[in-house]
C-alpha cells in the first residue's frame, strides 16, 4: 500500500472516530463535505484538530420503547436456551453443592413479579411468558402475593382465605411460564399483617418480621396459608404446587429473622402478648440449662462495684472543642446548645439527611472491656417525644460503638439509669448523645453523670425460679456480663433455627412437597441456619434510595447516584460473596441497581459475570415490573420497574450469556474451615450487621479474584485494579473521571464504567468508549451464533448508557432525587458513542442497529481492511446491534 493509500485509510479512520462523536446536524454536514470535498492529507490535518475538541454529547435523549408484549423471533429472542415445558427432566435438585436438572446443571437467570401483576388476565400471561424467554429469562420469582387483599394479591379481605378468581389468573400464569420452559418460585410469607393481631406502635418491625419466628399463633397462620396454596391443584398443569416440578423453590419467609430483628432494634418495644410468649421460651431455655439462680449467677459472673470517680465535665463547647460537651452538626443540619435549668438545652434547628447529622458528645474518655459503667440522666423533650440513641463509642475510625441504647424521650422530666460493659477496650472513646439528625423541637438535659462501677448481670429481682430473668432488647443487652450477654443470643439463634428446621418439616412432611426449600437471606438470618436448608439467598441493591424521614415517602428520598463498577471493595458483590455457605447452592433472588441513577446499566453484567466467576446458582432482578398490572404505560414506575426500563431489559441478553450460559468462567475457591458457633454468637452480640466472612478477616476486594465465601481466610489487601484468576474480568482499570471492568471470554467482550480513554485489546476485539454522558457507559459484544469472533456468526452488541422518563426533573444539583417527578411515557435513552474493531476482514462483516423489537432497522458502514471497523453513535437512536461474520 503506498503512503497516500495509508494517509487516505488513517484519514477514513480518525473521520470515523471523529464521526462518532458527532451529534448534530451541523456536524454531519461537515462530515458529509470532508469525505467528498477533501484530499487526504488534508482531511487528515483537519481531523488531528477535530480530535482535540471535547468528547461532549449535546444532544438530547431520544424515545426508545420496547413494547411490553414484543417476543419478535430475530437475533434478539433466547426463547430456544430455555428446555420446554419446565420440569419435564424432573424436580430441581441439589448436586455436589449446585442446582441441576435431569443431568445437567441449571443456572437460573430470573426476574421477580409482585402484587397485583401475579395474576394477569390469560392473553397478558401469554404474551409476558413469550417475552421473558425472548429475553433469556428462565425462572420468575412470586413475590408479595400475601401483602394485599386481591385483585393485588391472592387473599380475599379476611387476609386467611385465597381469592378464587385471583388464584385461577395465577394457576393460568404459572402453566403459561412453564409452557415457555420458566421455572417458578413461590413465595409464602412476604408482607401479610398476620389478621387479628393488635401491632405495638410504629417502632415494630414490619409485616411482625422476627415475632413470626416465635409466635405460635402466627406460624399457625403461615401453615395455614402454605397449605391452602402447595397442596391446590393447578387445573392448567393438573398438579398440585407441592408436586409441580416447573416449581423449583418454595421460600418460607422473606427477609426474615428473629436474631436481626432484635439486634436492629425493632423488638425493643415489645409489648403483650408477644412480649409474654417470648419471656415464657426464654426461662424454658434458662431451665433446661442452669440448676438454679445460684449456677446462673456463677456461670454469668455476676458482677457489683461501688461507683467510682464521675468522668464527664460540665464544660460547653459549642464551637466543637475537646474538653466537655460538644455539639457536632453534619449534613445541614443546624441545632444550638446552651446551658439552662443547671444542665442543658439541645435546640434542633433544622434536621440533616441522616439520624446521626445533630450529635452530643464528650470526648477524652477511656473504656475497658467487661468493666461496669453506669450512667445516670434526666431528660425531657420540649415538643413533642424525641427517640435518643446513647453510645460509648470510638472517637476515631472506624467509630465502633462499644455499647448503645434507645430510649424515648416525653415533654416530662424522667430519670434514667442505665449499667453497662464495652464490648472492648478503648482509650480514645467517646459518649454520645444522638440520633437527632432527623428531629426538631428541644432536649433538656440535666445531672448528667457516667462513672464506673454498677451491678452487672442479674437485677435484684431476677431469678430462675421465679421466672423473672427478663429478655433482653438490643438496647439493654450490655447490662447482662458477657457471659449473660453470650446465652441470650444463642437462645435466639437456637430459637429462630429451630422455627426454620420446623417449617420445612412441615413442608416436605406434612405436605409432601417437593421442590427445594429456601429459608429467608443470608442477610437477614445467619448463612449457617439458613444452610440447614436446601439453598442459601441472598439481596442485595447498589444505593437503594434512602428515607430520611418516614419510610417510602416518596417526596423525602435520595440516591447516592454514582456508579459501581471499579470502585475499591466490589460493592454489593463483596456484600453477597462473602456470606455464601460452602457447599451450598447460592442464589440472589433480588437485585438491582435502583432508578433513577445515571448508572443502571452495569446492574446485570457486573452481577452476572461476578456472579459466573462466583459460581453461584441464581440471579434475580427486582423487579419485571407493573405492580398495578398497567403494562403499556411506557414509562418506568419509580425505583425498580424493570420491565418498562430499555436499559434493564437490553442488557438481560448479555447477562444472560455471561451467566446461564457459562460465558465467564467459575474460578476455583481458596477456603478453610468454617468459624464456629461461638463465633458467630460473638460477632452478633457486638453488632448490629448480619456477619459475613468480611467480619473475621476476608478481604472484599478477593471477590474479584477468585471465589469466596464463609469459609474464606484473613486476607492481606488487595489494591486495585484486579484481575481474576480465570483472566476473563479486569476490575478497577482507571479512566476517564472514574474506573471501569473489561471482560474478555471466547464469547463475550465488554467495557463497563469510565470511559477509559483509548482502546482496548481483547483477544482480538477491539472496543473504545468514544463519548457518553458522565463519560460512562457499557459497551458488550455477546456472540450469539457462532464458535468466536474471527469465524462465521451474529454477534448483539449492547451499549447502554443513561435512561430516564420523558419529564424526570432532578430537585438538587447532585442529582441525588427527584422526588415525585419521575416522569412519564416515553422512555428516553442515551447513544452512546463507540467504535468495534473485528479480527477480520470487513468484506466479511455486515452491521445493522435494531429498533425496539430487535428488529435491523438501519444498516451501518463497516470500516477498514484487513480488520473491520464500525462506529456507534448517538445517530442511530438505538441501544442494540447486530454484526454479521461471514
Amino acid at each position: 500500500m503506498s503512503w497516500l493509500s495509508r494517509m487516505a485509510e488513517q484519514s477514513r479512520t480518525l473521520l470515523q472516530r471523529w464521526a462518532a462523536r458527532a451529534h448534530t446536524a451541523w456536524h454531519s454536514q461537515v462530515i458529509s463535505l470532508m469525505e467528498r470535498a477533501m484530499k487526504p492529507a488534508l482531511r487528515m490535518s483537519l481531523l488531528c484538530l477535530l480530535l482535540l475538541m471535547p468528547a461532549a454529547h449535546s444532544e438530547p435523549l431520544f424515545p426508545f420503547v420496547m413494547p411490553w408484549d414484543d417476543a419478535s423471533a430475530n437475533l434478539t429472542n433466547l426463547a430456544a436456551w430455555n428446555p420446554k415445558p419446565a420440569g419435564r427432566e424432573g424436580f430441581v435438585r441439589v448436586c455436589d453443592g449446585h442446582l441441576c436438572v435431569g443431568d445437567a446443571r441449571i443456572r437460573f437467570l430470573g426476574v421477580n413479579i409482585v402484587f397485583g401483576s401475579v395474576a394477569p388476565d390469560r392473553a397478558t400471561a401469554d404474551k409476558l411468558a413469550a417475552r421473558m424467554a425472548r429475553f433469556g429469562i428462565n425462572i420468575v420469582r412470586f413475590h408479595h402475593m400475601d401483602s394485599q387483599p386481591a385483585p393485588n394479591g391472592l387473599l380475599q379481605k379476611d387476609m386467611r382465605t385465597l381469592d378464587a378468581a385471583t388464584l385461577d389468573r395465577f394457576d393460568y400464569f404459572v402453566a403459561a411460564l412453564k409452557r415457555e420452559g420458566i421455572y417458578s418460585d413461590i413465595n409464602l410469607h412476604v408482607g401479610r399483617r398476620y389478621p387479628g393481631f393488635t401491632p405495638w406502635g410504629e417502632n415494630q418491625p414490619k409485616y411482625w418480621k422476627g415475632v413470626d419466628n416465635f409466635f405460635p399463633p402466627m406460624i399457625a397462620q403461615q401453615q395455614d396459608y402454605a397449605r391452602d396454596l402447595l397442596l391446590h391443584r393447578n387445573p392448567y398443569t393438573g398438579t398440585r404446587y407441592a408436586e409441580e416440578p416447573a416449581v423449583a423453590f418454595i421460600e418460607i419467609n422473606n427477609e426474615n429473622g428473629l436474631l436481626r430483628e432484635w439486634r436492629v432494634g425493632e423488638l425493643n418495644d415489645i409489648t403483650e402478648p408477644f412480649r409474654g410468649e417470648l419471656q415464657h421460651q426464654w426461662q424454658t431455655w434458662l431451665r433446661a440449662r442452669y440448676r438454679d439462680t445460684a449456677a446462673l449467677r456463677t456461670a454469668w459472673g455476676v458482677r457489683e462495684e461501688a461507683p467510682g470517680a464521675g468522668l464527664l465535665s460540665e464544660a460547653l463547647n459549642v464551637k466543637g472543642g475537646e474538653a466537655g460537651w460538644n455539639l457536632q452538626l453534619v449534613g445541614g443540619a443546624r441545632a444550638s446548645l446552651t446551658a439552662a435549668d443547671g444542665g442543658l438545652q439541645l435546640e434542633l434547628q433544622a434536621p440533616g439527611r441522616e439520624n446521626w447529622h445533630t450529635q452530643l458528645h464528650q470526648n477524652r474518655l477511656v473504656f475497658r472491656a467487661g468493666q461496669p459503667y453506669t450512667l445516670r440522666f434526666q431528660a425531657r423533650a420540649e415538643g413533642g417525644p424525641l427517640k435518643l440513641s446513647l453510645q460509648a463509642m470510638q472517637a476515631r475510625a472506624p467509630w465502633k460503638h462499644l455499647w448503645q441504647q434507645q430510649v424515648a424521650v416525653d415533654r416530662a422530666w424522667q430519670d434514667y439509669s442505665f449499667t453497662f460493659a464495652p464490648v472492648e477496650d478503648e482509650d480514645v472513646a467517646r459518649l454520645t448523645f444522638g440520633g437527632l439528625g432527623l428531629s426538631a423541637g428541644r432536649l433538656a438535659l440535666r445531672e448528667v453523670s457516667l462513672r464506673p462501677g454498677g451491678l452487672l448481670g442479674l437485677r435484684r429481682h431476677e431469678n430462675l425460679e421465679g421466672g423473672t430473668v427478663e429478655i433482653a432488647t438490643a438496647a439493654s443487652l450490655m447490662s447482662r456480663t458477657p457471659a449473660g450477654q453470650r446465652d441470650w443470643v444463642q437462645f435466639l439463634w437456637d430459637t429462630e433455627a429451630a422455627y426454620w428446621r420446623g417449617f420445612q418439616r412441615f413442608l416436605q412432611e406434612d405436605l409432601g412437597a417437593r421442590p427445594l426449600i429456601v429459608g429467608t437471606q443470608a442477610s437477614y438470618s445467619p448463612a449457617p441456619i439458613q444452610a440447614a436448608l436446601d439453598v442459601v439467598d441472598g439481596h442485595a441493591y447498589w444505593q437503594h434510595p434512602r428515607f430520611p424521614g418516614k419510610p417510602w415517602d416518596i417526596d423525602n428520598w435520595h440516591i447516592a447516584n454514582s456508579p459501581m463498577a471499579g470502585i475499591d471493595g466490589a460493592g454489593t458483590l463483596a456484600d453477597l460473596a462473602l456470606r455464601r455457605y460452602p457447599g451450598k447452592p447460592f442464589i440472589v433472588t433480588e437485585y438491582n441497581h435502583s432508578a433513577p441513577s445515571h448508572y443502571q446499566g452495569e446492574a446485570l453484567p457486573l452481577a452476572a459475570a461476578y456472579g459466573a466467576l462466583q459460581d453461584w446458582d441464581g440471579l434475580f432482578l427486582y423487579s419485571f415490573g407493573a405492580h398495578d398490572r398497567k403494562w403499556d404505560s411506557a414509562a418506568i414506575d419509580r425505583f425498580f420497574d424493570s420491565h418498562a426500563n430499555p436499559v434493564k431489559m437490553a442488557s438481560l441478553l448479555g447477562a444472560a450469556a455471561l451467566f446461564r450460559r457459562g460465558d465467564i468462567a467459575a474460578g476455583k475457591s481458596a477456603e478453610t474451615a468454617l468459624p464456629p458457633t461461638s463465633r458467630w454468637i460473638d460477632l452478633l452480640r457486638e453488632a448490629a450487621r448480619m456477619p459475613s466472612a468480611e467480619q473475621i478477616g476476608a478481604v472484599r476486594n478477593e471477590t474479584l479474584l477468585r471465589p469466596v465465601s464463609l469459609g474464606t481466610p484473613a486476607g492481606v489487601a488487595l489494591p486495585l485494579p484486579v484481575r481474576s484468576e480465570t483472566g476473563e474480568l479486569e476490575w478497577g482499570i482507571a479512566g476517564v473521571g472514574g474506573r471501569a471492568v473489561v471482560l474478555d471470554s471466547p464469547r463475550s467482550k465488554g467495557l463497563i464504567g469510565a470511559r477509559l480513554g483509548r482502546k482496548r485489546s481483547l483477544g482480538g476485539v477491539e472496543l473504545e468508549l468514544l463519548a457518553a454522558r458522565n463519560d460512562w457507559g457499557v459497551l458488550l459484544l455477546t456472540l450469539l451464533e457462532g464458535r468466536d469472533f474471527s469465524s462465521a456468526g451474529r454477534v448483539l452488541v449492547s451499549a447502554l448508557g443513561q435512561v430516564e422518563n420523558t419529564g424526570q426533573r432532578w430537585l438538587d444539583a447532585e442529582k441525588t432525587t427527584v422526588g415525585r417527578y419521575f416522569g412519564g411515557a416515553p422512555t428516553l435513552v442515551e447513544g452512546i458513542a463507540a467504535r468495534v474493531t473485528l479480527p477480520l476482514p470487513a468484506r466479511r462483516v455486515r452491521a445493522w442497529a435494531l429498533d425496539e423489537r430487535g428488529e435491523r432497522r438501519q444498516e451501518i458502514p463497516v470500516q477498514g481492511m484487513d480488520r473491520a471497523t464500525l462506529a456507534l453513535g448517538e445517530r442511530y437512536r438505538t441501544l442494540w446491534y447486530e454484526i454479521e461474520m461471514r
